[in-house]
């Protein structure tokens, strides 16, 4: 005990904290990059073990009492949640961030991109070679062609994208500066081939249009008409409710936009019919006993499940954090929230913030330390 009291004594505890949350932050990160999840018996000793990181890092922080104040409000929306919708992903999101203090996002950006990157290597080069199952399907092209897809050890070939997609966002996110005619052909050219081995639509297409942003953000220097970036969440949420609350199968433009998204807009609107809207969250179970599909659209698994008033509060920060991005010329940060804004249409991973790492940068309404006051370009 002795021993203990010296070493406490004599060690940096702030230091001991930050440590601790990126030990945290990385057990997570790794699980996700080799799609582990609750259901695995090793993501469950794994997760104990990153929750305990995660103890000594509140433990060893000094809060203040405003701090103090909005921790527990979060935190007590994020149990509320977890007990209501019995889904985890917002207790932990929520965990994440308002351990945050003293962290630098730039520090977990060069954790999430490494490990993401070398899991991807791992994954499908594994693969390859026979170490693990390929993962061989088949799936029908647009012209209702059976193509022959793969899923590299990670269960489905959208999966085995979204996991290539992720570890090309953050490449591109951590040597944003560098960015050039280069980067784009070999970055291009590795969403292609696994485009071309997963015949995933959604991913690709998000890809290129993270490129657009990147080309916009390079060329455009008027800082006025960069605010655009901060409308892709806003646009990307207003799209997602119009479309719920107004598809007719029967207008030419509806029916059209719900092909384009296979079906997710008559899943939606189905379910918005069946179960309406709610003030307040609700359990899964009420969707279950009328089940329509998944709702694989961010915007709207937030506002069904969550209930109007968390997903208005969830906004609002989201909004309030892309302005603050944008009034320290945050532009690669923005970027990368409108690539995900968008994917956010089409799938749910968006809201966790071990998958969307951007997720946390909600970090800097409650500590502006985390992420650096100017990016130079």
């Amino acid at each position: 005990m002795n021993t203990v009291r010296t070493f406490l004594k004599n060690a940096d505890v702030k230091k001991i904290g930050v440590v601790s949350f990126y030990a945290y932050f990385a057990i997570n990160i790794l699980m996700k990059a080799f799609s582990y999840d609750h259901g695995d018996n090793i993501y469950k000793w794994f997760f104990y073990t990153a929750i305990l990181f995660w103890g000594i890092k509140m433990v060893f922080t000094t809060y203040t009492m405003w701090e103090v104040f909005w921790i527990a409000v979060m935190m007590g929306i994020g149990v509320m949640l977890s007990v209501i919708t019995r889904q985890n992903m917002w207790l932990l999101s929520i965990m994440t961030v308002v351990a945050m203090k003293n962290c630098r996002f730039s520090v977990i950006a060069q954790i999430a991109v490494w490990i993401r990157c070398v899991a991807a290597v791992i994954l499908s080069g594994g693969s390859l070679i026979g170490i693990f199952d390929i993962g061989e399907k088949t799936k029908l092209d647009s012209g209702y062609v059976e193509q022959h897809v793969y899923g590299f050890a990670m269960g489905e070939p959208n999966t085995a994208f979204l996991t290539v997609f992720l570890a090309l966002l953050l490449v591109l996110y951590y040597n944003y500066e560098k960015l050039n005619v280069l980067w784009c052909g070999v970055t291009s050219l590795i969403a292609l081939v696994f485009y071309k081995m997963t015949f995933c639509r959604t991913g690709v297409l998000v890809f290129f249009f993270c490129w657009v942003l990147i080309l916009f953000d390079k060329v455009v220097k008027s800082k006025n008409i960069k605010s655009v970036l901060v409308c892709s969440v806003p646009v990307g949420a207003a799209f997602s409710l119009f479309t719920t609350l107004f598809y007719n199968g029967n207008h030419a433009l509806l029916y059209k936009i719900n092909h384009l998204v296979s079906g997710r807009v008559y899943i939606m609107n189905t379910y918005y019919k069946d179960q309406g809207l709610s003030l307040f969250p609700r359990t899964q179970e009420i969707f279950y006993t009328s089940y329509h599909g998944l709702i694989d659209n961010s915007y709207m698994q937030v506002t069904f499940y969550a209930g109007i008033l968390v997903a208005v509060l969830f906004f609002v920060i989201i909004l309030k954090t892309m302005l603050r991005l944008y009034r320290m010329e945050c532009y690669k940060e923005l970027v990368m929230i409108g690539t995900l804004a968008l994917y956010g249409v089409l799938e749910q991973f968006v809201l966790n913030g071990f998958m969307n790492i951007f997720l946390l940068l909600c970090g800097i309404l409650l500590y502006p330390g985390i992420v650096e006051e100017k990016h130079e370009k």
